[in-house]
């Protein structure tokens, strides 16, 4: 997994950082496997410039939601095989339903076990 290549995007540095460390504590995951970004507009930035094996985003954002950088990512970059799981929190079934229409690939709610994320990365990535 050491080239492995992951975007972590959310508002919030502290959650950032949270799920950061626990998705070092997958196998071969460090945190220069780990790319952040604190909204949607800079996520969009970064998967323009470079190449992940997956992007983890939070919903609410300000600058640009994680609904709305799907949506771009999908439309605009054309990004159709990047695997985007959003992120959640619990009761927000319609904003899960939208970003699924959306194109993302998946969805976690918080919070989030280093189980899940293990079985995440090994359903999407393969590893």
């Amino acid at each position: 997994m050491s080239n492995t290549s992951l975007l972590v995007v959310d508002d919030s540095a502290t959650f950032r950082q949270l799920l950061c460390m626990s998705l070092t504590r997958v196998e071969g995951i460090t945190q220069a496997n780990i790319t952040q970004a604190a909204d949607g507009e800079e996520a969009l930035k970064k998967v323009e410039e470079g190449n992940f094996d997956l992007v983890l985003t939070d919903i609410n954002m300000p600058r640009m939601t994680g609904l709305e950088f799907v949506r771009k990512v999908r439309t605009e970059l054309k990004r159709d095989t990047l695997p985007i799981i959003i992120i959640s929190t619990k009761g927000s079934e319609q904003e899960i339903e939208t970003g699924m229409q959306m194109g993302a690939s998946g969805y976690l709610s918080k919070p989030i076990s280093t189980t899940q994320l293990r079985d995440l990365l090994r359903t999407f990535i393969g590893k």
